[in-house]
């Protein structure tokens, strides 16, 4: 097989009531009368017990990590009931979607963060759902609703590098996509949430919950490298400081990479402290620089494998990753962490009521984009039914951000990489979220620095996310700036 063909839609899937010959050098499972293409080098496995449950992708049990896939298949085919099936997933870190035949039926679930994703449709010919609209196209045509005009032509998506969308919404008609912490009924036609399903344990002693995060971040990490050959990225930032910190036991055993994009130079803090870091601790460690031109073959497929692709930023670091990544390797990344550090209320201060207003506020632009509010209302009305304690900005971060911006970055850097982000968990991101807000606020999280003193608190003689001479005179500049205007408006505006 040629390697332009291998690096088409790299990594997805299709499940086509049609046959797509298109995808014929793809693996071949029939489901139901159905036909599910799997990208060669996308991990596949079904159970052999009960009701049948498919599984695309991968994930591990940070608690049993001897059992394999099809092991943990059966025990979530055993269950008779699909609630309990579905909490069979609590503990399971990895990048998946999760099919399971019930009733006649067929239930999709995704991963934690839903950074495995799905989109589905139907019409006359059938059913179809794939990691992303594209695909479906190749087996039943798609159309383009009018929210792709007034999306592509806004001054938001051509002013921002990183542009996305609430989770849920597409860009074409009557295609959906799941969001995560909801299923999705093929029979009945519905997303249905199903977590949270118990409020969050707030009281408790701290010093505890910092122990039982620690623990459990590090078996996580431990249980993927026992299954997996793990490359860690290594940036100044605190989610891959924490993680550096659980592998203290493993660090022999791990290589360590460093992106250099976006014009960076050796003095910025995401260069120069990962080669402290390395330098300090003797890591494997690599700096991969994604700064060239990107060669016309590799943008075409880049742009073709997915409707949303952001070539200009993501596509060019993606083809540096291309020149250096090992195909035998798994990335490890922080990402989904942010979900447990207060990113929309950084200093640890939540709003008691929030509207759509507030949501649509969180990112600049999106105001000029009205078709996302009857998304943003729908997803309010129905978290507002729940009696759970969580908070809206926290939700708001894991299922739309993490569940839509993260999820198709991932979703394009496929064609040169597979991720295992170790926060994808929700055990562990109910753990995070117990902890009070000011403990995990975003610059300075005291769950963090405490973790890391009690993995591996020599880790902390190096600076995290160092404040730059040039960010300092910034401020500086400023704040000097808003006293001068202060004193002029007493000036002029004096009595």
């Amino acid at each position: 097989m040629n390697k332009q063909k291998t690096l088409e839609y790299r990594r997805q899937f299709l499940l086509s009531s049609l046959e797509c010959k298109k995808l014929n050098f793809w693996n071949l499972v029939k489901i139901n009368n159905q036909f599910l293409y799997i990208h060669p080098d996308c991990y596949y496995e079904n159970s052999e017990v009960n009701n049948k449950v498919h599984l695309i992708g991968y994930f591990i049990d940070p608690h049993n990590k001897s059992l394999n896939s099809k092991e943990i298949l059966n025990i979530i085919a055993s269950k008779k009931e699909i609630n309990d099936s579905i909490k069979e997933l609590h503990r399971l870190v990895g990048r998946f979607i999760i099919i399971i035949e019930h009733n006649d039926d067929l239930i999709f679930l995704n991963d934690a963060c839903g950074l495995k994703t799905l989109y589905y449709t139907k019409n006359k010919y059938g059913f179809f759902a794939a990691s992303q609209p594209l695909l479906i196209n190749l087996a039943t045509k798609i159309y383009k609703n009018k929210e792709n005009h007034v999306y592509f032509s806004s001054q938001y998506f051509n002013s921002n590098k990183e542009h996305w969308l609430p989770c849920g919404i597409t860009l074409y008609s009557d295609v959906h996509q799941l969001t995560p912490n909801h299923y999705f009924s093929k029979n009945e036609y519905q997303q249905f949430r199903y977590y949270p399903y118990k409020k969050l344990i707030k009281a408790g002693d701290y010093e505890k919950k910092v122990i039982k995060f620690s623990n459990l971040l590090k078996k996580i990490l431990e249980s993927a490298n026992y299954k997996m050959n793990l490359s860690f990225s290594l940036t100044a930032g605190w989610d891959s400081r924490i993680i550096l910190s659980c592998c203290k036991e493993i660090i022999n055993k791990v290589s360590f990479y460093t992106l250099r994009y976006r014009g960076m130079s050796n003095h910025n803090k995401d260069i120069f402290i990962p080669r402290t870091l390395s330098t300090k601790l003797k890591l494997t460690h690599n700096i991969y620089d994604c700064n060239k031109e990107v060669s016309e073959k590799f943008a075409k497929i880049y742009k073709d494998n997915s409707h949303l692709a952001h070539f200009d930023d993501w596509g060019t670091i993606a083809f540096g990753i291309s020149n250096y990544f090992s195909n035998d390797k798994i990335a490890v990344k922080g990402s989904c962490s942010e979900i447990g550090r207060c990113f929309y209320f950084p200093d640890g201060n939540h709003k008691k009521n929030i509207s759509y207003k507030d949501l649509i506020s969180l990112e600049n632009g999106w105001e000029e984009l009205d078709f996302i509010i009857p998304n943003l209302k729908k997803w309010l009305k129905d978290l507002n039914r729940s009696k759970y304690n969580y908070k809206i900005y926290d939700l708001f971060y894991w299922e739309h951000r993490i569940g839509s911006w993260q999820a198709q970055s991932q979703l394009e850097w496929d064609i040169v990489q597979e991720v295992f982000s170790p926060f994808n968990s929700r055990e562990l991101i109910e753990i995070m979220l117990s902890v009070d807000s000011s403990k995990r606020r975003s610059k300075r999280p005291l769950l963090y620095l405490n973790a890391i003193n009690y993995l591996w608190k020599e880790l902390l003689d190096v600076p995290i996310n160092p404040v730059t001479f040039k960010n300092k005179l910034k401020k500086i500049l400023f704040l000097f700036k808003k006293i001068s205007f202060v004193k002029l408006k007493k000036f002029f505006f004096k009595k």
